[in-house]
């Protein structure tokens, strides 16, 4: 009977020592998961909307020439308005495209005696394209520092005017003390700008942005034909800008 007992305890010590050994073997074997990290996404963005953008340009220039025709003078900012459209050039991770125009003007009216009224009216148009870089600092936050550039035209417009005239009235000559004065030139524009943009949906973009727009202007003409010598250097498209868009299209 002692002899079985000791037979008993070998066998178990034995299935012990295989359990025991198969269990470090299994521990050993089992590899800590590594924690995987989801690939960044690159930036994406498509749409178009409105585009509004406040202007700060140089007035000394046409101020004078308003003055002198007894009008009180135009006053900062000009606000031009317009659409834009934006793609993700996909060959280039987060580099995005635009295609905007956009247009405003500022309008000056005063009435001289019962018959006569004057009217100034100075107006600036742009179209361009843009270029912008997205950082994604924060989810749905975007910042891109972008660089705009175009060309436009700038006008001023100087009228006097009875209240009520006849059509036989619109000859070539001088009737009844009606003028007009419209001085226009062309320019291009460099516009340097930073955007920060929000997506609170897929499909809704919201921007501020701020920036300041270079101008070079070309050749001035007077009603279109005349070409004008000695207006001041100050007159152009210059300035600093600050703007807002709201976009629909797919942003991620």
């Amino acid at each position: 009977m002692r002899l079985h007992w000791i037979v008993a305890c070998l066998l178990l010590c034995s299935l012990l020592s295989l359990w025991a050994q198969q269990d470090d073997l299994d521990l050993d074997r089992l590899e800590t998961p590594v924690p995987t990290t989801e690939p960044s996404t690159p930036y994406f963005g498509l749409g178009g909307g409105f585009v509004g953008m406040f202007l700060f340009p140089p007035l000394d220039a046409p101020n004078q020439k308003v003055a002198a025709w007894g009008l009180p003078g135009f006053s900062s900012p000009l606000f031009l308005s317009g659409i834009e459209g934006v793609v993700t050039v996909g060959i280039v991770p987060n580099l995005r495209l635009g295609f905007f125009g956009v247009g405003g003007s500022k309008e000056l009216q005063k009435s001289f005696g019962l018959d006569t009224q004057r009217q100034a009216e100075l107006r600036f148009s742009a179209t361009g394209i843009s270029t912008a870089y997205a950082f994604v600092p924060l989810r749905s936050l975007t910042l891109l520092p972008t660089l705009a550039g175009g060309w436009g035209m700038i006008s001023l417009e100087l009228v006097q005017a009875p209240s009520r005239t006849e059509w036989e009235n619109l000859t070539p000559k001088d009737v009844g003390g009606t003028m007009l004065q419209r001085v226009s030139a062309s320019y291009l524009f460099f516009h340097p700008q930073l955007y920060i943009e929000y997506t609170p949906l897929p499909f809704l973009l919201v921007r501020l942005g701020a920036g300041y727009q270079l101008s070079s202007v070309g050749e001035w003409k007077q009603n279109r034909l005349a070409v004008v010598e000695g207006i001041p250097k100050t007159f152009r498209a210059s300035g600093p800008s600050a703007q807002f868009a709201i976009f629909v299209g797919l942003f991620n």
